[in-house]
């Protein structure tokens, strides 16, 4: 699943002080687990007449569960406040069963007491209804760029699911489904499993229904309803099907082709072949997006056109993979509660880091891993918490990072025998963070305590700062470690406080770079202050790389002469270690040995990544050498590492890099590296790129990374004659409704006109931007007298609340 989404639910969970909590006793006790006194079997939830007005449909679910004590009377499910209840009945509708429904759950009362094991069944007849992008999102066919049909979409994470059909919406307990659906004519409905029949009615309506043989949580139970091209591929035999709105059949198949052998590699490295009967991907409208239903996933409808293949797009390299690898973590293994979600998305960020590294070899692995860890430390910085723990910020790239050490630390063959372990044991159940470590120590005999209790219970990560000294009479290079890192974390508002290890346990492999040859040693740092010493090393070190590998997630202070940086630049096959040292060496301003090495590395390192990272740090250098290597890294044949180099030739004064640039512009495929370049021609020469901007703004590219490009311009230019152009823009490119509100806030009236007509814009997603920018760019006193204004105009229900959220919070 997306993060953003998941985030702000889990966070929103919190509730009751957990002050004076151990975070481990907490989590492998699964305090956050919900008990309920039955199994849910099986559901056949029917739905049909889908009313895009009223946000309507009718429903009826016939539920089967077995109960779990004895003198069971009456059933307690989730089920939606606006869901209208119209009668219980016992299965087949023979008996009426008493029932109340009370805000988000339906009681029903059984026609006689059931003893332990006995199974139950009962129908529910209702007319549902759905406050806007909760459950269920209607979206209504319109023409605003990019058009798109009319559509309805479910969305179960976390919690969401009882708001559409009743059930137990909980993930400690699975059950099979069956999902019949009736559609308008020249509509398909795209649910979970293998479809059952498919049938036509004589006034055109189409019903399908979708059996879930096997079972899964409900959060994974899913409907997509829209008029969608089904594109057919095969894996194994199975089918693995694409559905896409007919129009981008074309471009759909060159993005989803390549799910086939992804099925088959995440097949053989967890010794579990795909285990659904099928697997889909359907592209939906205004989707976060992604979210793993089981065997149907969904996605946004932000399909690559050709050119942006040159750009490496997130939706191929990340998205689809991360969300075809919850097919076996998340839903075949599901966590048992949120506060081990970690379980779900770290597993799937971790996954395609493996796939891409055996498709395109270890620098794509070490690159992805790398991206992982720069959002991880973003992430951390705002608030550090630990992997399991209910609502924790950081599982994504921690949680793939935390896999990939300890993948590192056990060797691929033992880490892969845990995996499959975890995998069997837990297979179509549910599990928890202990579940997983006594995998591995069944799997390894090893017991790895220490490593659960310091990354996966506990908060934070080492800092070390470390400094090298040479004895030539003994021949031995001492490194003085320390790790810094403070246990200062305060109380939260719900009463948390998690730790931070004073000490961490670590494995670090050192290598020594001499002229006579290099030293390598493996040591385990277990102390505040710890000196390494490392014999043997008889010549002068030329380079001194800590850990290696990087087989630590860690920040790490090392100062070096330049010399020994410029040699491990020269040097050091790992991505990582390219991308501290060329940072160490941007320090390094006023040395032409610095910009040398990095200008060398700009121009003819053996990885894009590390060429792209060399031309970006150029930008703090002057001189020929630097200003030859950019202009040799702007003919790259790779398009990152051309649009680092427009991007630090904009950083700088170099006027002589403007035909150069304006040639970019003219010629190069790459939409990403002519964005760059607009940014960087509206530095250097702006006297000439207010028609570029106006160009930029008009034109269409994927994901519209030249119109933002062009908008970031029109910003920066602060020209007020360009908000015309800008106001056309802002229904589609999300920055340049941000551009509106920064006039705004500057004084300009007509952006803010501009702005508050899009709050009465017919897409949901246009209303929300224009809010944003109200709540977060427009100054408070100037946003309540606006918004006071409007207020009465707004008709949309989630839109006028969010005006009444901000009108509330700028009155404060």
């Amino acid at each position: 699943m997306t993060r953003r989404l998941l985030a702000l639910f889990l966070l929103a969970g919190l509730s009751g002080s957990l002050a004076g909590q151990e975070n481990t006793e907490r989590i492998v006790n699964e305090r956050d687990s919900r008990s309920h006194d039955f199994d849910l079997v099986h559901q056949r939830i029917e739905l049909s007449d889908f009313d895009w007005d009223s946000l309507g449909f009718r429903g009826r679910v016939t539920t089967t569960l077995r109960a779990l004590r004895p003198g069971f009377d009456s059933v307690i499910l989730d089920a939606g406040a606006l869901l209208d209840i119209g009668s219980v009945t016992t299965a087949g509708g023979r008996t009426a069963l008493r029932w109340a429904h009370d805000r988000d759950s339906l009681i029903v009362h059984l026609e006689r007491s059931r003893a332990f094991g006995d199974t139950v069944r009962f129908t529910v007849d209702y007319r549902g209804r759905v406050r806007n992008g909760r459950g269920l999102t209607f979206i209504p066919a319109d023409t605003l760029p990019p058009a798109r049909p009319r559509q309805l979409w479910s969305q179960g994470e976390a919690m969401d699911n009882h708001l559409w059909f009743p059930t137990y919406d909980f993930p400690n307990d699975k059950a099979t489904w069956e999902m019949v659906v009736t559609v308008p004519s020249g509509y398909t409905a795209v649910s979970n499993g293998a479809l059952k029949s498919d049938r036509t009615s004589r006034e055109g309506s189409r019903t399908m229904t979708w059996r879930q043989e096997k079972p899964a949580t409900t959060y994974l139970a899913s409907i997509v309803v829209a008029p969608l091209a089904r594109l057919a591929d095969r894996w194994r035999g199975r089918p693995v099907e694409y559905y896409v709105y007919r129009e981008d059949s074309a471009r759909a198949r060159a993005l989803f082709e390549v799910t086939p052998d992804m099925i088959e590699v995440f097949s053989r490295l967890t010794g579990v072949d795909y285990p659904w009967p099928r697997y889909a991907q359907t592209t939906v409208a205004d989707f976060f997006g992604g979210m793993e239903n089981v065997g149907a996933t969904t996605l946004v409808d932000w399909i690559p056109t050709r050119a942006a293949y040159a750009d490496r797009p997130w939706y191929r390299h990340i998205l689809i993979p991360h969300e075809l690898a919850h097919q076996w973590f998340g839903d075949y293994v599901t966590t048992a509660n949120w506060a081990n979600m970690w379980l779900n998305e770290g597993f799937a960020e971790f996954m395609p880091g493996q796939y891409w590294g055996r498709r395109l070899g270890v620098h794509a692995m070490e690159e992805y891993y790398l991206d992982e860890y720069e959002q991880f430390m973003q992430i951390d910085a705002r608030r550090r918490m630990p992997l399991a723990s209910l609502g924790s910020n950081n599982i994504y790239p921690k949680g793939a990072l935390v896999l990939r050490m300890l993948q590192q630390y056990l060797g691929e063959a033992r880490f892969w025998l845990g995996v499959r372990r975890y995998l069997a044991d837990h297979a179509f159940d549910v599990a928890t963070s202990d579940d997983l470590r006594q995998a591995f120590r069944a799997a390894t005999g090893e017991n790895l305590d220490w490593f659960w209790e310091q990354w996966v219970y506990r908060a934070g990560y080492p800092h070390l700062v470390v400094s090298a000294e040479w004895d030539s009479l003994s021949a031995t290079l001492s490194l003085q470690v320390e790790q810094t890192q403070r246990d200062t974390l305060p109380v939260d508002k719900s009463g948390t406080r998690f730790t931070v290890p004073e000490t961490f346990r670590l494995p670090v492999s050192i290598r020594v770079g001499t002229t006579g040859g290099d030293v390598t040693a493996r040591v385990w740092l277990d102390q505040r202050q710890q000196q390494v010493r490392l014999p043997g090393v008889a010549a002068r070190p030329t380079m001194v790389i800590f850990d290696e590998a990087n087989e630590v997630l860690k920040d790490l202070t090392f100062g070096q002469p330049v010399s020994w940086l410029a040699n491990q630049l020269r040097n050091d096959p790992n991505l990582w270690n390219r991308d501290w040292v060329i940072r160490q060496l941007a320090s390094h301003r006023q040395s032409p040995e610095a910009g040398a090495a990095i200008a060398a590395a700009a121009t003819g390192a053996d990885y894009f990544h590390t060429r792209a990272q060399a031309a970006l740090a150029l930008s703090a250098f002057e001189g020929a050498t630097v200003n030859a290597a950019l202009l040799g890294a702007l003919s790259d044949t790779s398009a990152q590492v051309r649009a680092a180099a427009a991007q630090a030739m904009g950083e700088r004064s170099d006027l002589g890099a403007v035909p150069a640039l304006r040639a970019r512009w003219e010629a190069d495929p790459s939409e990403a590296v002519r964005g760059q370049v607009l940014v960087a021609l509206g530095r250097l020469a702006p006297e000439e790129t207010r028609a570029l901007i106006v160009e930029g703004l008009a034109s269409t590219s994927y994901l519209d990374v030249v119109a933002e490009a062009a908008t970031h311009a029109a910003i920066e230019r602060g020209d007020s004659t360009l908000l015309g152009e800008l106001d056309r823009a802002a229904g589609r490119v999300r920055l340049a409704m941000v551009a509106l509100g920064v006039f705004g806030a500057r004084g300009h009236e007509r952006a803010l006109d501009m702005l508050d007509r899009h709050l009465l814009s017919s897409r949901a997603t246009i209303r929300h931007r224009a809010a944003e920018v109200y709540r977060n760019i427009v100054p408070d006193s100037v946003a309540r007298t606006r918004l006071t204004a409007i207020r009465p105009a707004i008709t949309d229900e989630k839109t006028r609340q969010e005006i009444e959220e901000l009108l509330a919070r700028s009155g404060q």
